[in-house]
């Protein structure tokens, strides 16, 4: 079992002989909770909702290719399945046998997806504005994989976009789809940045803005939310992302609590989303003294 100290710490794990970085926030006496991040974001998302978890140690992990993680080799894919294998890894290093799990937007596939693979060793599913990998008409799936060929083939991996200081990469990650205040933007800035001559960089791997080759028809993600034994609760914003297409998914699940709160698709980044969100999963555990 990787030593994680009180308050926040950081460590690093060996997943296949790559680096998963990761912070852990709270009291080892208290039971863990797996965080999973979304995409191009990393494990610093989760440090304002743990600060308001006060029944639970987070774990949050970097996922390979964003923050402080290794990248994957150069020409091998981001396909999401890939991250459910280091999730698998990533336990077994941690010394977690069965784990609740906290994950947001793509982080939140995984994690769904990782319950459907793994029911003994899932506790409880969080998810936040999001559910499953997104789905394709079978039919059009060849035409997408040759179009994502074409792309893959085509493009030379670049260097994400330089920014001359810190602070405006601060600026520009605090306005971007979705804003975030500019202390939660310096958060995820401070952990997925590094210098390069003396400019400004995303640690994240530019491979991960290539689309994938391989997708899921809505007959496979639905095989997968029917084998999800944990109790799943979501959370979603009012101004967060459209979820039309997940009100068929909500009915494949055994068991799930949908709740919505105010903010946008990074609810658990901004201090009312955190506060609904701890509110809700603190209620939940705070009779809970074992994952059983």
């Amino acid at each position: 079992m990787v030593n994680i100290l009180n308050k926040k710490n950081e460590f690093s794990l060996n997943i296949n002989g790559m680096t998963m970085a990761g912070v852990a926030y709270g009291n080892d006496r208290d039971l863990p909770v797996l965080a999973l991040h979304g995409w191009l974001d990393n494990a610093a998302s989760f440090e304002l909702l743990a600060s308001k978890l006060t029944t639970r140690k987070v774990i949050a992990v970097d996922f390979i290719g964003h923050g402080k993680s290794s990248h994957r080799p150069v020409n091998s894919p981001y396909y999401i399945w890939d991250n459910v294998t280091d999730i698998y890894l990533a336990m077994q290093c941690l010394g977690l046998t069965k784990v609740d799990i906290i994950g947001h937007s793509m982080g939140a596939s995984v994690a769904m997806l990782f319950a459907a693979c793994f029911p003994q060793h899932v506790g409880k599913l969080f998810l936040i504005e999001g559910l499953a990998p997104l789905d394709y008409p079978a039919s059009e799936l060849p035409q997408l994989m040759a179009k994502s060929i074409r792309q893959h083939v085509k493009s030379r991996v670049k260097t994400n976009k330089g920014y001359a200081n810190l602070q405006a990469m601060v600026d520009a990650r605090a306005n971007g789809r979705f804003p975030v205040s500019s202390e939660a933007a310096k958060l995820l800035v401070e952990r997925g940045s590094k210098v390069l001559c003396d400019e400004f960089y995303w640690s994240s791997d530019s491979a991960l803005l290539l689309p994938s080759i391989n997708r899921m028809s809505k007959v496979q993600v639905d095989a997968f939310l029917q084998s999800v034994e944990a109790k799943v609760y979501v959370y979603l914003a009012n101004e967060g992302i459209d979820t039309g297409k997940w009100q068929e998914y909500f009915k494949q699940i055994k068991q799930v609590e949908i709740s919505t709160f105010d903010g946008n698709h990074h609810l658990h980044m901004q201090e009312l989303g955190a506060v609904s969100i701890a509110n809700a999963v603190n209620t939940l555990f705070s009779t809970q003294t074992s994952l059983v």
